[in-house]
């Protein structure tokens, strides 16, 4: 290689050298803005995908505060009944007591009728008896 040829190939390169040195900074920033936006793209898609997240989340949490306040509604309700039931259980309670006692104290009194009954049949019959053993012994 000659002089001349040395002197040609380190022009080339050494103006290859300069254009790769004035291009390189526009090409990382061409290529750092690339990155840029395309993380900038995945973070709002992030932000997209979260938000609707947190929507969903809420409604949930609404519906479930609904229905908690339902609940308590209803056991509110709830209660009132039970307390109700349990009063007319007491008064039926001692509604059935005052009637099986007053039935008790029918039953006493029919049970003594009878005996009385019983007593007045067996009084009857002993005095149709006697009549009759009476009107036999008179002769006719």
């Amino acid at each position: 290689m000659t002089r001349s040829e040395q002197i040609v190939n380190s022009v080339i390169i050494t103006a290859i050298a300069r254009v790769a040195m004035v291009f390189a900074l526009p090409a990382i920033y061409a290529a750092f803005q690339l990155y840029s936006s395309l993380q900038a793209a995945t973070l709002d898609r992030m932000k997209t995908d979260l938000t609707s997240q947190i929507l969903a989340a809420q409604a949930v949490a609404s519906s479930a505060q609904s229905s908690a306040s339902d609940a308590s509604t209803a056991t509110v309700g709830l209660s009132t009944r039970l307390t109700a039931v349990e009063t007319k259980q007491s008064e039926a309670a001692t509604s059935n007591e005052k009637f099986q006692t007053a039935t008790l104290n029918r039953l006493d009194r029919v049970q003594d009728s009878i005996v009385g009954l019983s007593n007045t049949v067996a009084a009857l019959t002993a005095t149709l008896q006697a009549v009759v053993d009476e009107k036999r012994r008179r002769p006719p």
